[in-house]
C-alpha cells in the first residue's frame, strides 16, 4: 500500500534546465536514430521515418549526443527532411535535396572524407546500404538554436554537418576513424532504435 497523505505539496525549485548552447558552437556528436513508423526502402529498411499529418512532409527523427568539451553528454535533436511540398526548377521536392545534400556530408563526417576524395575507397562508403548505417557514428556539426513557438522554450538542433574539407572541422576521437568505434560506443542494432544507449545515459 502506498500512503501519499504525508506527502508535501510545496513544490521544491529543483530546476536544472540547461540554457541553449550557444549558436555557432561546432561539436562532435554521435547519431541516434530515435525512430518512426514509416520505413521509406529507398533510405532504409528500418522504420526510421514519420509522415506529417498535415503536408507531404516526411523526415527521419535524429538524436546526437555530444561528445567531448563543455557541453560533453548534451543532446540535440533534429528532423531529417527527405520530402516536401515545396518543388525546385528541377522539379525535385527541395526537402529531398537538401537531405542528400545532408546525408553526403554526415557520411563524409563520420568516414573522415574529404568532399573532393573521389578514391574508390570514398566512392564504395559513400555507396550505402541505408541511412541506418549512419547509427552510433560520430560526426562534426555546428549548433543553431532554433526559437521557440507557441509557450516552448528555444531549443538547438544542427546548422550545417561539417567535413575534414572544413576549417573547423573537429578530428575523430580515438578509434572512430573509419567508423571503427570502440566497444563503449559500438553502434546500437537496428531493432533497438529508440532506446537510448548505455553510453549516452
Amino acid at each position: 500500500m502506498l500512503n501519499l497523505n504525508e506527502v508535501s505539496l510545496q513544490e521544491t525549485n529543483t530546476s536544472t534546465e540547461l540554457l541553449p548552447i550557444p549558436d555557432g558552437t561546432v561539436v562532435r556528436a554521435i547519431i541516434n536514430f530515435t525512430g518512426g513508423d514509416e520505413i521509406i526502402p529507398e533510405f532504409s529498411n528500418e522504420p526510421i521515418f514519420k509522415k506529417s499529418q498535415t503536408s507531404s512532409a516526411i523526415y527521419c527523427p535524429m538524436e546526437f549526443t555530444i561528445i567531448g568539451g563543455e557541453h560533453d553528454k548534451r543532446r540535440v535533436w533534429h528532423n531529417l527532411f527527405i520530402h516536401g511540398d515545396k518543388i525546385g526548377n528541377n522539379g525535385v521536392p527541395v526537402a529531398r535535396e537538401i537531405g542528400l545534400r545532408t546525408l553526403r556530408n554526415m557520411v563524409d563526417s563520420a568516414f573522415n572524407l574529404n568532399p573532393d576524395n573521389q578514391s574508390q575507397e570514398a566512392v564504395n562508403k559513400r555507396n550505402i546500404t541505408g541511412i541506418d548505417v549512419l547509427q552510433g557514428q560520430e560526426i562534426c556539426f555546428v549548433v543553431s538554436i532554433e526559437k521557440g513557438t507557441n509557450g516552448y522554450a528555444d531549443r538547438n538542433k544542427v546548422k550545417i554537418v561539417l567535413t575534414p574539407k572544413d576549417n573547423n572541422f573537429l578530428q575523430p576521437t580515438v578509434g572512430a576513424i573509419n567508423g571503427n568505434l570502440p566497444p563503449a560506443q559500438a553502434p546500437v542494432q537496428p531493432q533497438n532504435m529508440g532506446v537510448t544507449p548505455q553510453w549516452a545515459k
